[in-house]
């Protein structure tokens, strides 16, 4: 009777100590693949985010399609405003920097643009949080030209950090997305 006792008590006391082990290794398991969800999820909408600014960049043009006194200013705000309406739901991560850039492709074969940018790229640079421009105009809508055969390669790069929601792995990531686009609008006469 007592060997039976015994081993049942021994059986009980080990089930609670592979409970115990397993059950950090589980938890860690499960806030890990909540995390990358996460993640993945923003960089989802990051990708969203600047292929709409790229899109709206191209289709805006420069001064054929925006006479004065439409400036490079308002067309860029418009860009900025839309880019940050969608990257607005990337709920872990913070916005750094938007660049609304000329796409050279002899100096950038992939049309990304560097962190930090190359010499000689034309780009303007905006806050990720506020919108506001940070630094000087580099890339006037007067060399945004969408007139065919010479269409103006324009590109849209998002800067951002990601923060695991958990708090379990207290790290930061940045990252950064970027969309080109080239397009025609319809020119009215």
């Amino acid at each position: 009777m007592r060997t039976s006792r015994t081993r049942n008590a021994a059986q009980r006391a080990q089930a609670i100590i592979e409970l115990a082990i397993a059950t950090p290794v589980l938890l860690g398991l499960l806030l890990g693949a909540f995390n990358v969800a996460v993640l993945i999820s923003d960089k989802v909408v990051a990708g969203y985010a600047v292929r709409q600014g790229a899109r709206l960049a191209a289709e805006e043009g420069g001064t054929d399609t925006n006479p004065p006194p439409i400036t490079t200013a308002m067309i860029d705000q418009d860009i900025v405003k839309n880019v940050l309406a969608v990257a607005r739901s990337m709920n872990y991560s913070t916005l750094l920097d938007i660049y609304i850039y000329r796409v050279d492709f002899a100096a950038m074969p992939d049309g990304q643009l560097g962190d930090p940018p190359i010499a000689g790229a034309h780009f303007n640079r905006y806050n990720g949080v506020t919108g506001a421009q940070v630094g000087a105009t580099g890339f006037p809508i007067t060399e945004r030209s969408q007139i065919p055969p010479n269409e103006t390669s324009i590109g849209v790069k998002l800067i951002w950090t990601y923060t695991p929601p958990t708090g379990t792995f207290s790290f930061t990531i940045r990252l950064s997305e970027f969309a080109v686009m080239r397009a025609s609008p319809v020119l009215l006469t």
